[in-house]
């Protein structure tokens, strides 16, 4: 008996081993149940046999055998407790896999199948999350593309935006700055990286501006835009812009912001306005003398002029008028073929001095008539390469201006001489005339800008030393600059680049009548 009992102990230990078919722990329970319930039959039969008197030796093998039931049903527990703990430690180390490598492997004959039905469910759920794990994981690249896409949009917007010589603010729907370029950060002298995600009304200080940009956001109205009109004062510059204030919505028409967009037409503004002067100066200085010469005709045709010397000097101011007419319809041609490019250059290497000469030669009886000293003090002799028509204009109308306003028995000086880094030729024409006053002297050179002065002493076009600013600077790239003190005399200074040098001293020659000092004039 004590033999099978050791071969049934063997038999249940080889089944609790991993690689074997586990008992079930029911099954475990019940065999446990069944040896307590004969030990207390077998004792209650022991207390009878004792009750009776009966033969101590039968007594002593039925105690023997309770204890042994006892001792049997103790190891089936202990058994059990040991199978539930090995199957749970299987259980809980296929779970620390699942964690690991997101797998869950076969659970096979080592779990009771008390835990089957447990684990069951567990798989299935296990299924369930990796179907939702792969179907989030496909929603997620999807989104990381997109949100790619996104970026690259957003990027390639913002360097749209920032290659835009225009302002640009970007306002969300709260109101608040989400992108800016860098001409808006100077137009409204702020820094984007600063005042990101700030309200709009802190950074633009027009109440108007802002309650259009707030009224575009707020509107409902399906593409809306607006233009409006934006002027600001930079420095001592007045600018003005064009505003285009334009909704951004998405495929609802749920609006995301607002895009304003600031065109500078201050410069159009200005070339409108020069325009306009223009214009205006023009058809003020072509009507002096239509009128005149029609005066004049209409007087030679209803027979005013009775005898030959009315008539001659009724031509006379015709022609004067008439030439008068020629020389600023030529100046504003001129002016007009150098601005747009198209004037016929001729450059070839000249000799300065002698065209210098040919003009002092042409202005000589101008000047002696007005008892006006022209004086040349020629510096190094020196070739350029210049268009001599021009040249000759340039030099002319300057001499021209420095004796028309001095006055009478004044000196108009001519100097040449080299530039200190000797790379140009400096033409110093100086009279002892009237001067210009220091309010006048930045206009000089605008077209048909005239002082108040020099419009009472001599008539004129006001074109000349605009034509001779174009000639000296943008046909020869050159310099030209002008000082003069008020009621002491103007010196006007004409700075052409040399081609090369050669010659000897410098020398003086003077035109008009003879005088002590050696000149004539």
């Amino acid at each position: 008996m004590k033999s099978r009992s050791i071969q049934s102990l063997s038999g249940l230990w080889r089944a609790a081993q991993p690689t074997a078919p586990m008992l079930s722990l029911g099954r475990l329970h019940s065999i446990a149940l069944a040896l307590l319930v004969t030990v207390a039959l077998a004792a209650v039969y022991g207390v009878y046999r004792v009750a009776i008197g009966g033969r101590i030796e039968d007594q002593i093998v039925m105690w023997s055998t309770c204890g042994m039931l006892v001792s049997l049903a103790i190891c089936m527990l202990l058994l059990g407790r040991y199978v539930m703990q090995r199957s749970l430690g299987h259980v809980e180390e296929r779970l620390r896999v699942l964690s690991r490598e997101d797998r869950l492997d076969p659970l096979g004959s080592c779990v009771p199948p008390e835990l089957a039905a447990v684990m069951e469910a567990l798989e299935e759920y296990v299924g369930r999350v990796r179907v939702r794990v792969e179907r989030l994981r496909i929603q997620k690249q999807e989104l990381d593309l997109q949100m790619r896409m996104a970026e690259a949009e957003r990027r390639h917007t913002e360097a749209m935006i920032f290659s835009i010589s225009d302002a640009v603010l970007v306002i969300d729907t709260f109101g608040e700055l989400v992108l800016a370029n860098a001409a808006a950060e100077k137009l409204f002298g702020f820094s984007f990286s600063d005042w990101r995600r700030r309200p709009i009304e802190s950074i633009v200080h027009d109440a108007e501006l802002v309650g259009l940009i707030r009224d575009v956001r707020c509107s409902i109205e399906p593409g809306l835009r607006r233009e409006v009109e934006y002027t600001t004062t930079r420095g001592d510059r007045t600018h003005t812009y064009i505003v285009t204030l334009s909704r951004v919505v998405d495929s609802d028409g749920q609006t995301h912001g607002v895009v304003a967009v600031f065109h500078d037409i201050t410069h159009e503004r200005e070339i409108a306005q020069v325009r306009t002067d223009f214009v205006s100066a023009v058809s003020h200085e072509l009507r002096t003398p239509l009128s005149s010469i029609k005066a004049y005709v209409e007087m030679l045709q209803d027979g005013e002029a009775r005898n030959e010397d009315d008539r001659r000097q009724f031509l006379e101011i015709i022609a004067v008028e008439t030439e008068r007419l020629q020389r600023l319809i030529d100046k504003v041609l001129d002016i007009s073929r150098i601005e747009s490019g198209v004037m016929d250059v001729r450059m070839t290497e000249i000799a300065p001095h002698d065209v210098i000469r040919e003009v002092l030669d042409m202005m000589a009886p101008q000047a002696a008539s007005r008892q006006i000293t022209l004086r040349l003090d020629a510096g190094p002799d020196v070739g350029l390469v210049a268009d001599r028509d021009l040249f000759y204009q340039a030099v002319q109308n300057v001499i021209s201006n420095a004796i028309k306003y001095t006055p009478q028995g004044g000196e108009v000086a001519i100097r040449t001489d080299l530039t200190d880094d000797r790379s140009r030729l400096a033409i110093r024409v100086s009279d002892t005339g009237i001067g210009i006053r220091p309010e006048d002297l930045p206009r000089i050179f605008q077209k048909f800008f005239r002082s108040r002065e020099g419009a009472a002493i001599a008539r004129g076009t006001g074109l000349g030393l605009n034509l001779v600013k174009q000639i000296v600077e943008t046909v020869h790239d050159g310099r030209v600059s002008v000082s003069s003190q008020h009621g002491a005399g103007t010196t006007v200074v004409l700075e052409f680049p040399l081609s090369r040098l050669h010659g000897p001293e410098p020398r003086k020659v003077c035109y008009g009548t003879a005088d002590d000092s050696g000149c004539r004039r």
